[in-house]
C-alpha cells in the first residue's frame, strides 16, 4: 500500500459503498472478481487500488494507473509502497490493518521519479469472520488544489506589485514578534519608510512606470534586510521593516542610515534613470508601545515627523511627538466643527500704491478663533488642513467670502482688488478653474477685483503645465501674483513666460533690508529684474518709515505692512476705505493712513 494524505470524505468516494458488500462476501475468486467490476463501472475520478494483505497490488483502476504514469499491467503483483517516495512513512506511524476509514495527505511519486502531493482515503477489507485480506484505496492528485491553495495564499498575504507581504502578514508576524519579545524580554525595532515625492512620479511618468519604480525599490531594501526580519508593503509608497534583533538605538540609527544611502543611487526604469528618497519613523518596542496598535501608531507619527523636517531624513519617536500628534488631530477635528460654528473668517490688510499715493486693495488672511483651543495661527492650522485634504473647504470658504466683499468694496471705490492666497493643493485640485469661475459667477464679483496669490514653489512645481492653468485664469480676468518672491527657485526662463500680473517681495528681505546690504540687494535686484519683465512689485512687511523710503527710492510699486495699518475685520475695512474714498478725491497722501 502507499503511503498519502488527506482525502476527499468518505461520502465522495463510491467505492467505499462496496467495502461493505465485501465485508459480507465469502474470500474468493469470483466474488472478489465481482468487486472490481464493480469498481470500474461507479463514476468516480479518483484513482482505486487494492492491495492483498501482504500489500501486494491485485487491483488499479485506470485513473490510479495513469495519474503515477503507469499502465495497469505493470502495478499488478507490485508493492503497493512502489508509489511512495523512498523513506516517506507519512510522518506518523499506523496499524492499518487494525485501522477503520483512514484518511491522510501526503507525497506520491510517479514512474518518472516526479514526487506530487495526493490526498488518500483508505478501508481495510475483510471476511465475514473480520480477518483482514487486504486494503481498497482511493487516491487524488492535489497538484492544482495545491497550486490554487498557494495562489490563494498569495493573494491575502502579498502584495501583488512587489510580491512582499502585505499588510495583513505583517501584522500576523508582528503579533508573534512581540509575543516572543515578551517572553525573552528583548527590544524590537519598527522603521516606517516613505518615499518622498513618489505620487508626483506617479502622476507624471504613468501608474506603470510607478509600479516599476516600487518594484526596484522593494528589490533594493530585500537585499538589505535579513532574513530574520520582515519587510512588507502596506501600500501606496509605505514599506514597513520589523528587526527582530535589534541592535540597540545607535544600530538602529544605523540601519535607517544605510537604507537612505540605498535611494543615492539611481534606478534605472525602462533605460531611463530615477531618481527617489525616502524618510523613516522608528518605534522601538517595548519604549514606545507595548502592543501593535501603539507601537504602529508610533512609527507613523515618526514618520510624520520626518516628512516635515524636510524629507530624506529618519526620526526615532518621542513622547512630544505624541503630544504634537493629539493636538494636530484635535485641530483637525476642531477645525471640521469650526467651519459650521462659524469661527473662521478673514480679516484684510490694505495695499498701497506708493506711486500714485492710494489704497488699491487688501489681502485677504484667514482667522481661526476655536471656541475649545482659543486663538489657532495660520501657520498651525493651514499646514494641518492641507495635509488632511480640509483645505478644499477652507479654500473655497475663503475664496467666496472674499469675493463678496470685494463686490461691496467695489460699490464704494471701483477698481478696489482683493487678493486671497492659494495653496498649493488647491491649485493642482482637478476641478480649481471651475471652482473659481463657478464663484466668481455666483458672487457677482467682477474677475479684475479678485487677485489669486500663489506661491512661487508651487508654481514652479509644475511650470509647463501651470503655464497652462494660469492662463485659463487670466482669461478669465483674474490678477495673478507670486507670493513670497525670493523664497523659492523661480528660473527666469519660466518668470518670463507666466502670464502673471505682479510678485510680492518675501517680508524675510523687507524686514532687514535697512541695515543687511545683502537683503537690499536682493530686494533691489528683483524690483529691477520684475519691472524689465513688465511687472509690479508688492513689498510685504512694511514697518518703518525707513524701509518705505528705500523701496519709493527703488521705484516699488505697491506695498503693505504695519506701518500703513494691521490686518482688520471686514467691517473695520469697510470704513477704511470709505474714509479716503467718500469724497470725489480718491487719493490722499500716505501720512493720512499712518
Amino acid at each position: 500500500m502507499h503511503d498519502a494524505a488527506n482525502g476527499p470524505p468518505p461520502g465522495s468516494q463510491p467505492g467505499f459503498h462496496s467495502v461493505q458488500l465485501l465485508n459480507r462476501l465469502p474470500q474468493d475468486e469470483e466474488r472478489l472478481a465481482m468487486l472490481k467490476e464493480a469498481i470500474d463501472c461507479l463514476p468516480i475520478g479518483a484513482g482505486i487500488t487494492i492491495s492483498d494483505k501482504e500489500g501486494k497490488i491485485v487491483y488499479v483502476n485506470q485513473a490510479e494507473a495513469e495519474m503515477h504514469g503507469y499502465a495497469s499491467e505493470e502495478l499488478l503483483g507490485r508493492p503497493a509502497r512502489i508509489l511512495a517516495p523512498q523513506g516517506n512513512g507519512g510522518g506518523r506511524s499506523i496499524d492499518y490493518r487494525s485501522a477503520g476509514l483512514w484518511k491522510r495527505e501526503c507525497l506520491n511519486v510517479r514512474k518518472d521519479g516526479q514526487i506530487f502531493p495526493v490526498q488518500l482515503t483508505s478501508k481495510p477489507i475483510r471476511n465475514a469472520g473480520g480477518d483482514y485480506l487486504g486494503m481498497l484505496t482511493a487516491c487524488e492528485d492535489m497538484t492544482q488544489r495545491k497550486l490554487c491553495e498557494k495562489q490563494l495564499e498569495t493573494l491575502a498575504y502579498y502584495d501583488s506589485v512587489t510580491k512582499l507581504p502585505n499588510r495583513a502578514l505583517l501584522m500576523d508576524r508582528l503579533h508573534q514578534a512581540l509575543a516572543l519579545a515578551l517572553r525573552e524580554r528583548r527590544e524590537l525595532a519598527l522603521l516606517f519608510l516613505d518615499l518622498d515625492n513618489f505620487k508626483d512620479l506617479n502622476s507624471s511618468r504613468g501608474h506603470e512606470v510607478g509600479d516599476k519604480f516600487l518594484q526596484e525599490v522593494a528589490a533594493r531594501l530585500a537585499n538589505s534586510v535579513c532574513e530574520s526580519n520582515t519587510l512588507a508593503r502596506l501600500g501606496g509608497d509605505e514599506f514597513v521593516i520589523l528587526i527582530n534583533a535589534v541592535p540597540g538605538e545607535e544600530g538602529v540609527a544605523a540601519t535607517a542610515a544605510r537604507l537612505q544611502a540605498l535611494f543615492c543611487e539611481p534606478f534605472l526604469i525602462d533605460g531611463e534613470e530615477l531618481y527617489g528618497s525616502t524618510s523613516i519613523g522608528i518605534a522601538m518596542y517595548p519604549g514606545d508601545g507595548e502592543d501593535v496598535e501603539s507601537l504602529l501608531r508610533s512609527a507613523d507619527q515618526a514618520l510624520y515627523q520626518a516628512k516635515s523636517e524636510g524629507k530624506a531624513g529618519y526620526q526615532f519617536f518621542s513622547q512630544e511627538m505624541n503630544q504634537v500628534n493629539m493636538r494636530r488631530v484635535a485641530l483637525e477635528n476642531g477645525m471640521r466643527q469650526g467651519v459650521a460654528r462659524g469661527e473662521f473668517y478673514l480679516y484684510f490688510q490694505p495695499q498701497w500704491d506708493l506711486k500714485n499715493l492710494r489704497l488699491t486693495g487688501a489681502e485677504a488672511l484667514l482667522r481661526w478663533h476655536s471656541a475649545e483651543f482659543g486663538v489657532v495661527g495660520p501657520d498651525e492650522f493651514i499646514p494641518i488642513a492641507e495635509s488632511c485634504g480640509f483645505i478644499f473647504d477652507l479654500g473655497e470658504l475663503v475664496l467666496r467670502e472674499a469675493c463678496l466683499h470685494a463686490v461691496e468694496w467695489d460699490l464704494l471705490c471701483p477698481g478696489l482688488r482683493v487678493a486671497v492666497n492659494i495653496s498649493g493643493r488647491q491649485f493642482r485640485q482637478h476641478d480649481f478653474l471651475q471652482t473659481v469661475a463657478r464663484i466668481v459667477e455666483e458672487t457677482g464679483v467682477r474677475a479684475s477685483s479678485l487677485e489669486l496669490e500663489l506661491t512661487e514653489s508651487v508654481i514652479m512645481e509644475r511650470a509647463e503645465k501651470n503655464i497652462h492653468a494660469l492662463q485659463a485664469l487670466k482669461w478669465m480676468g483674474v490678477r495673478l501674483s507670486i507670493d513670497d518672491f525670493g523664497t523659492g527657485y523661480s528660473s527666469l526662463n519660466y518668470l518670463k513666460h507666466f502670464p502673471i500680473d505682479a510678485i510680492k517681495i518675501d517680508r524675510s528681505f523687507i524686514a532687514d533690508l535697512v541695515t543687511d546690504s545683502d537683503d537690499a540687494a536682493i530686494a533691489e535686484a528683483i524690483i529691477s529684474m520684475a519691472h524689465s519683465l513688465k511687472l509690479k512689485v508688492i513689498a510685504e512687511g512694511v514697518e518703518s518709515e525707513a524701509q518705505l523710503d528705500f523701496l519709493v527710492d527703488r521705484c516699488c510699486d505697491e506695498a503693505q505692512g504695519f506701518y500703513f495699518a494691521p490686518p482688520m475685520p471686514a467691517e473695520d475695512f469697510t470704513g477704511y476705505v470709505k474714509r479716503f474714498f467718500a469724497t470725489e478725491d480718491v487719493s490722499k497722501p500716505l501720512s493720512v493712513a499712518r
